[in-house]
């Protein structure tokens, strides 16, 4: 299973309007600037059914006023934010941001400022903020950007796991989702437990390497897969806001 795609249906239950692939292009020659995994927005209102709305994660609906954009990497192990997106000199940031539209001409090289030295800048309309997801959380971001999310594979299986159980009947019908919505069904559907779903996703982010004996559930898991479901199995890196 592609990172990228499983981080992609991630923000999309969480109500993220989302796109994968956010290329920067270069004002003169061929060769892109660089890319963001997933670029998303989630708007203030957002709710999925009009009674009894499906909860999304508290992280994102702690912002109730302004729309929520997110800049997010996506890695398999440790957390982590690529070069462009942390050099000033590269000025990627206020290209994305140009691109993006969400703020004025004017706020630009305000709000890349914030986003290069702090990972977060917010006005009166939005709230912009860069993010990660990996297996673990990376110290040196959490050192030098605290407010940026790093969040992880266990609790983003735990969250589709609960979304699908919770709304089961609700998510049953759905010819139109990709190939990767549709194994995540098919996954939720043959898993015993939101642990075993869990295992299920780590098999699948690292198929083809070499499994490993895991000794509490006596079957084979992949190197990275032991380790994704360690004493982190339900763990995720909040920021305080």
């Amino acid at each position: 299973m592609d990172p990228e795609q499983l981080a992609y249906w991630y923000f999309r239950l969480n109500g993220f309007l989302t796109t994968v692939n956010f290329v920067v292009h270069p004002e003169q020659g061929a060769e892109q600037r660089t890319d963001v995994d997933i670029l998303g927005v989630r708007f203030p209102y957002r709710a999925e059914l009009l009674t009894d709305p499906m909860e999304d994660e508290p992280l994102f609906r702690q912002e109730a006023r302004r729309p929520y954009v997110v800049f997010a990497e996506v890695k398999k192990d440790r957390c982590k934010l690529n070069g462009p997106w942390t050099r000033k000199d590269d000025q990627n940031m206020h290209r994305a941001l140009t691109a993006v539209g969400a703020i004025r001409p004017e706020q630009i090289g305000a709000a890349a400022e914030d986003l290069y030295t702090e990972g977060v800048y917010e006005n009166g309309d939005v709230y912009l903020t860069l993010g990660c997801i990996g297996r673990r959380t990376n110290p040196a971001i959490s050192r030098k950007f605290p407010r940026v999310p790093q969040l992880l594979w266990p609790a983003v299986a735990a969250f589709i796991h609960h979304r699908f159980q919770a709304y089961s009947n609700q998510k049953l019908s759905h010819p139109q989702w990709d190939e990767t919505g549709q194994k995540l069904w098919k996954l939720f559907e043959k898993s015993q437990s939101a642990k075993h779903f869990a295992h299920k996703i780590g098999a699948a982010l690292n198929a083809g390497q070499e499994p490993v004996v895991c000794r509490r559930h006596g079957h084979g898991l992949s190197a990275d897969e032991h380790g994704l479901l360690s004493s982190t199995e339900t763990s995720r890196a909040v920021p305080v806001r």
